[in-house]
C-alpha cells in the first residue's frame, strides 16, 4: 500500500490572533511556491486562502490599537504635566513678594482649585475637565493675569497637547468603526482554517496521485516546510504563555507552583 506523506498537525484554535495570521500567510506561502500542477490545489481555493490570510493580518489590530493606545497614553501625560503645572505655578505664586502676581494668581485660583485632582481621574474625565479649563483660562478677562504670571507659552502648550490627545482619540475610534464593518475575526480564523484542512488533504491526494519521482520529492520537502513551519509556531505559542505567566507572577508577586513527582515503589 503507497503511503502518503504526513504533516504535522497545530492547534490552530489555541493561537492568538497575531500567531494564528503568520501561521496562514507563511503556510499559505510555502503552498503557493511549489507548482499548481503539482499540488492539484485550484486556483480559486489558493486565491481565497491568500485572501483570508491577509485580512486576517489587517484585523490582528492588536498591533494597530496598541500604537493608538501607547500614543494617547503618552500624549495624555505630557498634557497632564503641562495641566499640573499651571495649576502649581497659580497656587505657589499667591505667596509672590509681588502683589500684582499675588492678585493674578488669587484671580486664576478661583477657576484653577476646581480642577487640582486632574491626576486621579479616568482619561475621559480628564478631557473633559481639561477642555473645561483651557476654555476657562482663555477668557479674555484672564489674559492679563496669565500673562503677569508666566504661562502664556504653557497654555498654549497645553491647548496644542490636548488638541493632539483628542486627534488620536478619533482616530482610534474611527479604527474601530472601519474594523466593526469587517467580517468577525472569528469568522474569518474558522474560514481559514476550513481551507487549511482541505489543503493538506489535497496534498496528500496529490502524492497519491503523482505520477512521477520528481513530484513525490517536491510534495515530500513542502511537507517537511509545512511541519517545520508548525514546530516554529508551536514554539512562540508556548515561549508567549512562558511570558505571560511570568509577568503575571511578577504583578502578583507569586510563584505558581511546581508539580513534584512522587516516589514509585
Amino acid at each position: 500500500m503507497k503511503h502518503t506523506i504526513q504533516i504535522k498537525k497545530i492547534g490552530l484554535d489555541k493561537l492568538d490572533n497575531a500567531l494564528h495570521a503568520r501561521f496562514h500567510c507563511e503556510a499559505c506561502d510555502l503552498v503557493r511556491e511549489v507548482n499548481a500542477k503539482t499540488t492539484d490545489i485550484p486556483t480559486e481555493l489558493s486565491d481565497e486562502w491568500y485572501a483570508l490570510a491577509r485580512k486576517e493580518i489587517d484585523q490582528a489590530v492588536e498591533i494597530r490599537a496598541t500604537v493608538y493606545t501607547k500614543a494617547m497614553h503618552e500624549k495624555d501625560a505630557e498634557r497632564t504635566r503641562a495641566a499640573t503645572f499651571i495649576l502649581g505655578i497659580v497656587r505657589i505664586m499667591r505667596l509672590s513678594p509681588d502683589k500684582a502676581q499675588v492678585e493674578a494668581a488669587h484671580a486664576l485660583h478661583i477657576v484653577t482649585r476646581q480642577f487640582v485632582r486632574l491626576q486621579n481621574l479616568s482619561t475621559d474625565r480628564r478631557s473633559a475637565d481639561l477642555l473645561s479649563l483651557i476654555y476657562d483660562l482663555k477668557k479674555p478677562e484672564h489674559t492679563a493675569h496669565i500673562g503677569r504670571l508666566g504661562l502664556t507659552a504653557a497654555l498654549e502648550a497645553l491647548e496644542r497637547l490636548d488638541g493632539e490627545y483628542l486627534t488620536l482619540s478619533r482616530q482610534r475610534r474611527d479604527e474601530r468603526v472601519e474594523q466593526k464593518e469587517q467580517p468577525a475575526m472569528l469568522e474569518v480564523r474558522h474560514q481559514s482554517d476550513e481551507i487549511y484542512q482541505h489543503i493538506i488533504m489535497l496534498l496528500q491526494m496529490a502524492y497519491l496521485k503523482a505520477n512521477s519521482e520528481a513530484s513525490r520529492t517536491e510534495l515530500e520537502a513542502l511537507a517537511e516546510r509545512l511541519t517545520a513551519l508548525t514546530a516554529r509556531i508551536n514554539t512562540s505559542y508556548k515561549q508567549s504563555l512562558s511570558q505571560r505567566r511570568a509577568r503575571r507572577q511578577k504583578a502578583t508577586g507569586t510563584e505558581e507552583p511546581k508539580e513534584v513527582s512522587l516516589p514509585t515503589n
